[in-house]
């Protein structure tokens, strides 16, 4: 059937153009009439409310609305047709496309019940056309669309009522099919499919289970294909665009189906099971090779070489109103495929950074700028995010071209645009989930990038400080109101004033009720939600919910359970309900009972504890200044070395004390083991007094134990501990700053949602990011960003990173190369040439007929290359004749071509060439012509195998590189 459309389809009157010019017609016409009709309706306002809501301006609305009127709208069927129908138009000059989009509306007809009439459908197709096109329709329009229908009917009829039937045949043989009969199947596709097609095997290279799944695939999609076309599609053009990624050739789809049919052939004897599996199979192998046909673009190509200077290539073709959409999207039907994923995602991260410098590289003509990090943005919201799971290398790349620099200073400043838009705000003007991504990437080295900082900045003086300081007013009320209650009115003694007891009794009702209420309360609330997420973590056995794993969050719930503590030791309340005994004692709320004597020591620890707590929580306030926030967390990353020196420490204490204990020494302060370890820390800390280190000298044992301990502790421990700080310190100081910065982006993400949606709205307003900024006096640039000046020594620039161009100005236009544009590989491929201008190399043939010579020859040397007369010449274009082999040849290289110059019996010399395409190298030297495969081309050395007539191997070494062993 291909054949024949092939030959019969589309004549000259009625081709694809034709078509594509009556559907822009029709919209014109359509929207003319629309405009006559608003005028004349004016004079009717019944008129007028028809004409804006009730008549159909497109081919989809007016085909709805005749089939309405002629009495069809019950026919499901059609809608079905009208979906699809764009696309047979579009490609009825594509006869393989048009069979195909014909098979997959033939699957989705046979899911529908009831009659089918085509010619139905025809019918009111060509009365929406007339209706649409009043003016320019004609018999010549009537006879081409009538034509065009009857070629999708003959079609659609070839498989009308087939579907069903083989649907009901796979399914029977799925369903009788057994494990081993389906393993059997797995190994014999692949066994045969290798001997058709060797090279496959270069792409099946996966374990015999990833195989086997494959086969599973193939073979799940033959069935689904029937329940679900519409599906099947999707996810076929999905794992079309998924080969184009890995670089499949569509070659190989023929050898694999037709090994998948003989296979399953030897499985059935029924015929109608094969055809079904057979016309499944072959539609699926068609929709994956015009995808992976359509979707296999230069960028892909490039991509699936890892090669930035093939990328570069590539999109030097494109329009340059085009060129961001080359590198962000492959679109085949309604699936698409971002090649710059692509690219991060397996691991070609040389074309991926390419692609990104392209990308965020600013080019102007003279009316236009072009700069793609909207498109970037827009496309790709979380590339931030893919880049830093996949290839954090890039982000600098990234983020560095966000930044434009002037290459002009004026007064010791130069000019600089931070083009951060979307590190603030994302495309519909919400807080930026860029920004969240470079947080929670945790990278210190990007957290200290001047976009990220500026970006931080921005949001944290505009928006988030003041939220912040407001978020924390309650906990510095209770901060005062505990440490003015606690540390200056509370006195344990009897001789505290009346005036102080009420103070202390108002200041603990508040603690109690505010804020311990308020810690209680927040705690269980996020315990509770904690548990039903299941977001639980286990320290030490124990499950604790995620959250309290934060410090802050931690200290929160230790000053929680401290100020319970208090609450549980109140001496008031332990006196509540006795009776008081004088009037001193009522005046003191009871807080002097015999019951509450023995609880103050408790209390007070209590009350100590949940002072400092208190004010280490007061540390989260640093993040106010970021030389404070670094100087904490370089403390908190100390108190590692600190521990480890404690724990030494104790070791050694603890060695000496129970040394000195088992000893017969006389004196009572090391007798024992706990007063030992009492009297050595005390040692150590420059406690000792003088008249106890005396009564040390009485016991020359004891004062040479106390002597080595002293040592061990005070002169090598704490010099170690210095030591070990110095280092460490030096070790993580360098990233603090970025730390500091990575905790205020924390401290803002957790802080913008309570800032209010006008607050917000205000805030964006007046960064006035859609403004265009200018790149010098006068230069109107590119907007999505902020301006600001810097010290001209901060970041010299001696080029201009705006790239501009000459000529035309049409978006449909290429951007000429010019000269700068050449990149260092092909200076490096110049020097390279140039170096071995001069190399002779010789060629040692293994061989009776020959003797050869190559040459390195200039790269600007005519075609007519070595050539050394015009004879010479002529018979290089007329080419050799058939006489004789020949009994000697040289051979002469240029950059892209090999000559060789052929001598034979009795004849002058003359010239051919030798071509290398790939892993063929073909040249003829009089009656011969000699097929080279297996080309290598090493450092040293080009190595081929002859596989004609000469059963030989020659072997080209390079004299001035290596020697041939």
């Amino acid at each position: 059937m291909c054949a024949v459309l092939r030959d019969e389809f589309v004549p000259p009157l009625y081709s694809k153009s034709n078509f594509l010019t009556v559907k822009k017609t029709a919209r014109e016409e359509t929207s003319q009439e629309v405009s006559m009709e608003e005028g004349h309706s004016k004079k009717s306002s019944a008129r007028q409310s028809l004409t804006s809501n009730k008549v159909p301006t497109t081919f989809p609305e007016m085909f709805k609305f005749n089939a309405s009127v002629m009495g069809y709208k019950q026919h499901e069927w059609m809608g079905e047709v009208l979906q699809v129908f764009d696309n047979m138009v579009l490609n009825c000059g594509v006869p393989s496309r048009l069979l195909e989009e014909a098979d997959i509306l033939s699957l989705s007809l046979a899911k529908l019940h009831g009659k089918i009439d085509l010619l139905e459908f025809k019918a009111v197709m060509l009365a929406s056309l007339r209706s649409l096109l009043p003016k320019t329709w004609n018999s010549e329009c009537e006879v081409a669309w009538t034509w065009l229908w009857e070629n999708i009917q003959k079609m659609l009829k070839a498989n009308m009522g087939k579907p069903a039937v083989q649907q009901k045949a796979l399914r029977k043989f799925f369903m009788n099919i057994e494990d081993q009969q389906l393993a059997a199947y797995r190994t014999a596709l692949y066994t045969a499919f290798f001997a058709k097609c060797a090279q496959g095997q270069d792409y099946f290279k996966q374990s015999s289970t990833r195989l086997h799944f494959i086969a599973d695939r193939m073979l799940m999609y033959t069935q689904d294909v029937f329940k679900d076309p519409k599906g099947v599609m999707e996810s076929l053009s999905a794992l079309g665009l998924r080969h184009v990624g890995y670089g499949i050739p569509t070659e190989l789809f023929g050898p694999f189906v037709s090994s998948a049919i003989e296979c399953f052939r030897g499985m059935t004897k029924d015929e109608q099971q094969e055809e079904a599996f057979r016309w499944s199979l072959n539609l699926i192998s068609r929709v994956l090779v015009r995808t992976i046909t359509e979707g296999s673009t230069l960028v892909m190509r490039a991509i699936n070489a890892n090669c930035a200077k093939m990328l570069r290539k590539a999109v030097s073709c494109a329009p340059r109103g085009l060129r961001a959409e080359w590198m962000l999207r492959v679109q085949v039907g309604t699936q698409s495929i971002s090649p710059l994923l692509w690219s991060i995602e397996s691991g070609s991260l040389e074309a991926a950074q390419a692609i990104l410098l392209d990308l965020l590289t600013i080019r102007a003509d003279r009316d236009h700028y072009y700069y793609a990090m909207d498109a970037l943005f827009n496309r790709h919201p979380d590339i931030i995010q893919r880049i830093g799971e996949d290839g954090p290398e890039l982000l600098p790349t990234l983020l560095d071209g966000l930044i434009w620099r002037s290459r002009n200073t004026s007064d010791g400043t130069r000019r600089v645009n931070y083009f951060i838009k979307y590190l603030v705000v994302d495309p519909k003007d919400g807080f930026s989930q860029s920004f969240r991504d470079v947080v929670a990437h945790g990278d210190p080295t990007i957290a200290c990038h001047p976009a990220v900082v500026l970006a931080a900045d921005i949001l944290w003086s505009h928006v988030v400080a003041y939220t912040f300081l407001m978020s924390k007013l309650w906990f510095l009320l209770n901060l005062v109101v505990f440490v003015v209650t606690m540390a200056i009115i509370t006195d344990y003694s009897e001789s505290a004033s009346s005036v102080s007891l009420l103070g202390m009794f108002i200041g603990r009702l508040f603690i109690y009720v505010f804020g311990f209420g308020q810690l209680v309360l927040r705690h269980l609330v996020r315990i509770v939600r904690a548990c039903r997420k299941r977001e639980v973590r286990r320290v030490c056995c124990l499950p604790i919910p995620s959250y309290l794993i934060h410090f802050s969050e931690s200290l929160s719930g230790m000053l929680c359970i401290s100020l319970g503590g208090m609450l549980c030791q109140e001496p008031v309340l332990h006196c509540l309900g006795k009776r008081a005994l004088s009037d001193v004692q009522f005046a003191q709320f009871g807080g002097q009972c015999a019951e509450a004597a023995a609880l103050v020591p408790s209390y007070s620890s209590f009350a100590f504890v949940a002072t400092l707590l208190y004010f280490l929580l007061l540390l989260d306030l640093t993040v106010f200044s970021t030389k404070l926030s670094t100087f904490v967390l370089v403390c908190g990353r100390m108190v590692q070395e600190i521990a480890q020196y404690l724990f030494a420490l104790s070791f050694v204490v603890l060695t000496f004390a129970c040394g000195l204990a088992s000893s017969d020494v006389a004196n009572e302060h090391f007798s024992e083991v706990l007063p030992a370890m009492l009297s050595l820390s005390r040692i150590m800390l420059g406690m000792f007094s003088s008249e106890e280190f005396q009564h040390l000298e009485e016991e020359p044992k004891l004062l040479l134990s106390v002597s080595v301990f002293v040592i061990c502790t005070t002169i090598f421990l704490l010099n170690l501990l210095i030591a070990q700080l110095n280092c460490a310190y030096f070790g993580i100081f360098k990233d603090m700053l970025g730390f500091a910065r990575l905790n205020r982006g924390s401290v803002i993400l957790d802080n913008i949602p309570h800032v209010s949606p006008k607050r917000w709205k205000t805030f964006v307003d007046s960064l006035k990011m859609d403004e265009k900024l200018e790149f010098s006096e006068g230069d109107i640039g590119i907007a999505g960003g902020l301006q600001v000046l810097e010290p001209a020594s901060a970041n010299p620039v001696t080029t201009d990173s705006i790239k501009r161009y000459g000529g035309s100005t049409s978006r449909e236009c290429q951007w000429p190369e010019t000269a700068t544009d050449l990149d260092s590989e092909d200076k490096i491929d110049r020097v390279h040439d140039g170096i071995f201008v001069q190399l002779r190399n010789d060629i040692i043939v293994d061989g009776r007929f020959f003797t050869r010579e190559l040459s390195c020859l200039p790269v600007n040397m005519p075609q007519g290359i070595g050539l050394q007369s015009a004879a010479d010449e002529k018979v290089l274009r007329q080419g050799t004749s058939r006489l004789g082999v020949p009994q000697s040849y040289e051979v002469l290289e240029d950059r892209s071509q090999l000559w060789c110059k052929t001598t034979l019996r009795g004849r002058s010399p003359s010239w051919r060439r030798i071509s290398i395409n790939r892993n063929k190298a073909t040249f003829g030297t009089g009656d011969m012509s000699l097929d080279f495969r297996d080309v290598k081309k090493q450092p040293g050395k080009l190595v081929w195998r002859s596989e004609r007539s000469w059963n030989k191997t020659f072997t080209w070494r390079w004299a001035g590189w290596s020697s041939m062993s």
